[in-house]
């Protein structure tokens, strides 16, 4: 994830204005509040127990409105500005010092301006991001916790007052000196406070824990006593599990960091050794500024994602390398020697805000974060630009049409809500989708209802189609199509939408090949026997045409069955009757044998060609004709009177033979 920085010209403000220590405190950026850990405002207050300020210089007497450098101050000038760039930043904050405080939370209501939001970005509030964790800041030694112990001041060595006593034992006492002094001027009672390790250690970590991403974007330290010979500030970005240094400080750098350069190449992201805040002078209240985009390195993009890098943190260390001991050596165990040693801070400010990628202009408190103090700033953000999650991080449900993306200055980068046609209420972004439309829209609708479907459920699910009577948005906007399953295709699927072009009407059916009807439930003329198991729906009829009969039809559209002619019959209208013959096109369809009754055996004939059984010596096609060589006698030529007739049974060898 990407962080949204502050806009050119309030980094400017922040990075690059010569300013006193009180200006890097604050000003509050736009539309914060004074006063307030979410609403903004001065970092300093003046309280009874009041952060740290950021001391270091005044007005200067010679010149009004110039401000004079306190101790240090010298080594640490910015370069000058531009003076048109100086009038424009003065313009722009006098508009900024007009614009409305906030009074509501809903976005509809306020200006972009109140709300510390810009054209694009929103910018909180920033201030000390050691207030209100005081259970979260810690360091590895601390003077007096295990007992009162002894130490000496070496600017005090002349006088007769010169050493004291540390005993750390109870949180707040006139010599108490824990870590968390460092966080405000004064302890409960309105005496002094600072924090001091024990004396003659060397190696001593001070380490602040937060419970979110925050911006980081510089740290100021005063000491009570000699600045550290040597120094590195780190940062972690996830927690801590790992650890990267931010810069390296020491008066030799090539004796105590090797191989680490002093001087920047150009890149924002190159770790450096600063001499300039380790020499051993002044002996008290000498500063350590660091501030996390260098003013000597030109930034080309301060939304880069090495810029952005560097601002995000959830853990900070300063760990104090090396002491600075005068010509005495440590090794030694005299405490005359190592009691004049040790690390003494008056002041840390870590300075910072919540990290909500330009999608917020308040903080709020983070889940399972420290309790609320006055002053503090929260690891939590007020989502703007539909976004969500505890650094605005994410896009808010449904609302997943485009990227996320940090906000710019030109540009919020709201998320987008999904289009879909209001039949559903969830969605997620799909890259590729987004891609494939020119980088217009990559939202997909999840779960559509009412039987839609589609990217933007816009379209009818099979088996439904588009009412055209009804808007696309209506519920009922997609009818079930009443196709026959049987008789349809895909199982009955109907046009989801009407396009001419196409060819498509708003729930037709589409039926096979030999099936027709509106609901694709009926055979086609000469087809029958609708089935789903038949790819083609129904069979063709097999009615022989000339056997049935004229003007009916093909055949039965269920069963099949042919309507045969009078002297026809099968289940095809194939054949002809018994005793018929030469099925034709003729109205009865086939034609009586009319075989001779005499010279035929019977009158069931041939039904190709008509031919009648015929008896001997008879031939043509109804056996009424004598062969050659034959003849036929009259009926009388075969009288016999009865008294002369023999009776033979029916297989006498002289009666005539049977055909």
């Amino acid at each position: 994830m990407t962080p949204s920085l502050p806009s050119p010209r309030l980094l400017a403000w922040l990075y690059l204005v010569p300013a006193s220590p009180e200006q890097l405190a604050g000003p509050s950026l736009p539309g914060s509040a004074p006063g307030g850990g979410d609403g903004g405002g001065n970092l300093l207050q003046e309280q009874t127990a009041q952060p740290r300020a950021e001391q270091g210089g005044g007005p200067d007497p010679c010149c009004p409105g110039r401000w004079h450098p306190g101790p240090g101050a010298e080594q640490r000038q910015p370069p000058r500005l531009d003076p048109l760039l100086r009038m424009e930043l003065l313009l722009t904050l006098l508009l900024l010092a007009q614009a409305p405080a906030a009074s509501s939370e809903e976005e509809p209501d306020l200006p972009a301006e109140a709300q510390g939001c810009a054209e694009g970005s929103c910018y909180p509030a920033t201030g000390n991001l050691l207030v209100g964790r005081a259970g979260s800041l810690s360091a590895t030694s601390t003077c007096g916790l295990a007992g009162p112990q002894e130490y000496c001041i070496v600017s005090h060595l002349q006088d007769s007052e010169k050493c004291f006593i540390c005993d750390s034992r109870a949180p707040w006492g006139h010599e108490s000196h824990r870590i968390q002094n460092i966080i405000y001027l004064q302890g409960p009672g309105g005496q002094r406070s600072w924090w001091q390790s024990e004396n003659g250690v060397e190696q001593v970590s001070i380490r602040l824990d937060l419970e979110a991403e925050f911006h980081f974007t510089h740290l100021i330290m005063k000491f009570k006593t000699f600045r550290p010979a040597a120094m590195l500030v780190e940062r972690s970005a996830d927690f801590g599990r790992t650890w990267r240094v931010y810069r390296y400080f020491a008066y030799d750098c090539a004796r105590l960091f090797p191989g680490v350069p002093v001087q920047p190449s150009g890149r924002i992201d190159e770790v450096l050794c600063d001499q300039r805040y380790s020499e051993i002078e002044p002996s008290s209240q000498g500063e350590v500024i660091f501030k996390v985009l260098d003013p000597s390195i030109p930034v080309e993009d301060p939304y880069s994602q090495d810029s952005q890098d560097l601002l995000r943190v959830t853990n900070l260390r300063v760990n104090l390398s090396k002491l600075h001991t005068l010509g005495d050596e440590l090794l030694d165990a005299r405490r005359t020697v190592l009691d004049k040693y040790y690390y003494a801070v008056d002041e840390l400010v870590l300075r910072g805000s919540c990290l909500c990628y330009g999608h917020a202009a308040q903080c709020a408190p983070a889940a399972g974060g420290p309790a609320t103090t006055d002053g503090m700033i929260h690891g939590g953000c007020q989502c703007r630009h539909h976004t969500a999650g505890p650094n605005c991080e994410r896009c808010q449900d449904f609302y997943q049409d485009l990227p996320w993306q940090p906000a710019q200055p030109s540009d919020p980068h709201a998320c987008r809500a999904c289009e879909c046609n209001g039949h559903a209420s969830r969605c997620h972004f799909d890259m590729a989708v987004f891609l494939a439309t020119g980088n217009t829209s990559g939202g997909v609708c999840d779960d559509c209802q009412h039987n839609t479907m589609g990217r933007r459920c816009e379209l009818c699910k099979p088996f439904y189609y588009k009412d055209p009577a009804r808007d696309l948005r209506d519920p009922s906007a997609c009818l079930p199509c009443d196709c026959d399953p049987v008789g349809s295709l895909d199982g009955g699927v109907c046009d989801g939408h009407t396009d001419v072009a196409l060819g498509l009407i708003a729930g037709q059916c589409r039926c096979k090949e030999h099936v027709r009807g509106a609901r694709c439930d009926h055979c086609k003329e000469a087809f029958y026997g609708l089935s789903l198991n038949d790819p083609q729906g129904c069979q063709p009829c097999r009615c022989d045409p000339r056997g049935i009969i004229a003007g009916s039809a093909p055949c039965d559209h269920i069963s099949g069955d042919c309507y045969c002619k009078r002297f026809v019959t099968g289940r095809y209208c194939s054949q002809c009757l018994p005793e018929f013959w030469g099925l034709s096109y003729d109205v009865a369809g086939c034609r009586p044998c009319a075989c001779d009754f005499g010279g035929a055996y019977s009158n069931r004939c041939s039904a190709e060609d008509g031919m009648c059984p015929c008896r001997p010596r008879l031939m043509g096609r109804l056996c009424d004709t004598v062969q050659p060589g034959a003849f036929c006698a009259p009926l009388d030529h075969y009288t016999y009177e009865a008294e002369q007739a023999t009776g033979h049974a029916p297989a006498h060898p002289q009666l005539p033979v049977s055909v």
